[in-house]
């Protein structure tokens, strides 16, 4: 272990930051000075074998079955009732020659680590890593909220969903995937570190900004043809959110989001991104260093609001009206939300030196106990690379990943609230099956 006080630096900054509360919790909670790191894995694995089987229990309440539920079987029995898959290999009406010669171009860049072939893998392959089933979801919402018959004909829909929605889902996956394709750029400001790679390196980026700019531009020609105002405003608002998402607070070298210093305010109003004006700016910098705002905020930002207004734009092509398309709204953006804590956690414990620096676990454990983000001030001080195993013991030898859980079970809950508002049963029951799915995962990577 490397406990804080070890650090003279981080010492010094946690004397400055005398005025934070040592940490934000009930008082059933006892001091974590009292507690050795070693105590409080203990005990950690115990409250969390409690949580799980908690949770496990909540999870099986209308869903018929006990036994876990795997990811890949929800996702066939999703693709089963909606009829239609969305993963990135079926958007075939979206393609032609220039994405085959696209992967012709990618042989170049084996051998060269390239982040595009890592994209590349998992658009192919499909993962929650990705929200590769941000399509699949939009049409279960569609699927789940239903429609009028009487105002659409035969040929307007399949399977129980329009085919406007089919193609509204297949536009966002896309514009999606033309994101991270645009993520995938190398950072190669500094021509000698890379040697005789920075070649293929150069010619990689360049690939990824014309396959991006073509998914999106594809995108972008087809939302025109939806011939729905209100539709084509929606989901260009969530464009604009994915690329300011890239810009919100602060970031290093690389660009990679890192975590605000933590505000001592207690007293601030919360973020509540359920009730405002998603045309609008979402949030301000106001919420940034303020915890589990801060990591609303910023996964609104880049996955939630593309989402949601996905969801919330399908009820409009179907005239569900207003309350319907807000609960859409508002349960595609718990969905991201949830996805990014598993993505967060999953991360921070697989990868204990590389995580990032802007996750939950470490956004949370900044909050409630400010001492934590003395590590960060210590690299900025000495102008030092951050010291990722320091930072992560500091994290574990907090009761943080309670408070974390805390949040997980809420927006777990929120999920079903918002999900038992949709009539039709067996597309609601898949969107539980699903949440259910990554809260027990997400349990099981805090349990170790």
């Amino acid at each position: 272990m490397f406990p804080l006080k070890s650090l003279k630096l981080t010492s010094i900054y946690c004397m400055k930051c005398s005025n934070y509360p040592s940490f934000r919790k009930s008082s059933t909670l006892e001091d974590d000075g009292k507690r050795s790191p070693s105590e409080f894995r203990k005990r950690n694995s115990k409250s969390f074998d409690y949580s799980q089987r908690r949770v496990r229990s909540m999870s099986n309440v209308g869903l018929g079955r006990k036994e876990e539920i795997d990811w890949r079987d929800v996702i066939s029995e999703a693709e089963q009732i909606v009829g239609y898959p969305t993963s990135f290999l079926n958007l075939r009406w979206l393609f032609n020659d220039e994405i085959a010669n696209t992967a012709v171009h990618l042989r170049k860049l084996v051998g060269t680590n390239h982040r595009l072939l890592k994209s590349a893998k998992n658009l192919l392959l499909g993962s929650k890593s990705n929200l590769q089933s941000v399509g699949l979801t939009i049409l279960l919402v569609s699927k789940a909220a239903g429609f009028d018959p009487q105002g659409f004909t035969a040929d307007h829909y399949d399977c129980g969903v329009l085919h406007a929605q089919r193609g509204l889902a297949e536009i966002v996956e896309m514009k999606r995937t033309g994101h991270l394709i645009h993520k995938a750029m190398e950072n190669l400001q500094n021509k000698s570190e890379y040697g005789d790679k920075y070649k293929d390196l150069l010619y990689g980026n360049k690939i990824v900004l014309l396959t991006g700019d073509y998914l999106l531009a594809n995108c972008l020609r087809n939302l025109g043809g939806l011939r729905n105002n209100e539709v084509t405003e929606l989901i260009s608002t969530g464009l604009r959110d994915l690329v300011e998402g890239d810009f919100f607070g602060e970031r290093d070298a690389d660009n990679n989001p890192m975590l605000t210093k933590p505000k001592g305010e207690d007293n601030f109003p919360r973020y509540d991104w359920e009730n405002e004006d998603n045309l609008k700016k979402l949030g301000s910098n106001e919420y940034l260093g303020r915890g589990k705002d801060e990591f609303i905020l910023r996964t609104m930002l880049t996955t939630g609001s593309i989402l949601g207004k996905g969801c919330q734009a399908a009820m409009k092509l179907a005239n569900r009206g207003p309350e319907m398309e807000k609960n859409a709204y508002i349960l595609g953006g718990h969905l991201a939300i949830m996805w990014q804590i598993y993505l967060d956690v999953k991360d921070f414990f697989t990868h204990p030196y590389s995580y990032s620096l802007a996750g939950a676990p470490l956004i949370i454990a900044a909050w409630e106990y400010p001492q934590v983000y003395g590590h960060i001030w210590e690299s900025k001080v000495e102008k030092q690379p951050i010291s990722y195993k320091n930072l992560y013991y500091a994290v574990r030898s907090t009761r943080s990943m309670d408070y974390l859980t805390k949040f997980l079970d809420d927006e777990y809950a929120a999920i079903m609230k918002y999900t038992d508002k949709f009539p039709v049963e067996d597309a609601r029951t898949t969107l539980q099956k699903m949440a259910t799915t990554i809260h027990g995962e997400t349990l099981q990577y805090m349990d170790v």
